[in-house]
């Protein structure tokens, strides 16, 4: 009899370990899959531009679903266009560059998020001066950015 009763204690403790890990893995599994979504947040994805004359300072940001970032910019000495990712930390979104073969990596700029925008909070001082990289307003379409840039 006693015999038994280890055996009854030894699947009791092998089952009750088994329910602790099977329930471990269920409540930390949601937030794994949380935790990989705050990087990449998709109602962010989308195209901001500026709306301002055609000779004022402008930018445009391009914010892709699978983490590829595109910025437009012009401070008003030509325009350049640099490429990279970018990464929501949750209240603010930064964009690391590729580097140039050869070349030093553009520094990084980070945008606060604004109602239906994006605003440079962190940007290239040296290409922009003291002059502040405008607002930036989401969901243009490439027709409108044609008539927005073929406008006076």
């Amino acid at each position: 009899m006693p015999c038994e009763e280890v055996r009854v204690l030894e699947k009791s403790a092998t089952s009750a370990l088994r329910v602790l890990v099977a329930s471990a893995v269920l409540l930390l599994s949601p937030l794994a899959a949380l935790a990989d979504n705050t990087t990449n947040h998709p109602g962010f994805s989308g195209i901001y531009l500026s709306r301002l004359a055609k000779t004022a300072p402008s930018m445009g940001v391009s914010l892709g679903e699978d983490g590829t970032a595109t910025v437009t910019e012009d401070p008003g000495t030509g325009s350049t266009t640099l490429f990279g990712h970018w990464v929501d930390d949750g209240s603010q979104i930064k964009v690391t560059f590729n580097a140039d073969e050869g070349a030093p990596p553009e520094p990084p700029m980070v945008f606060q998020p604004t109602h239906n925008g994006l605003q440079a909070v962190t940007w290239n001082h040296q290409a922009w001066g003291n002059v502040t990289p405008p607002l930036m307003q989401k969901g243009y379409k490439v027709k409108y950015k044609f008539w927005l840039s073929t406008m006076p």
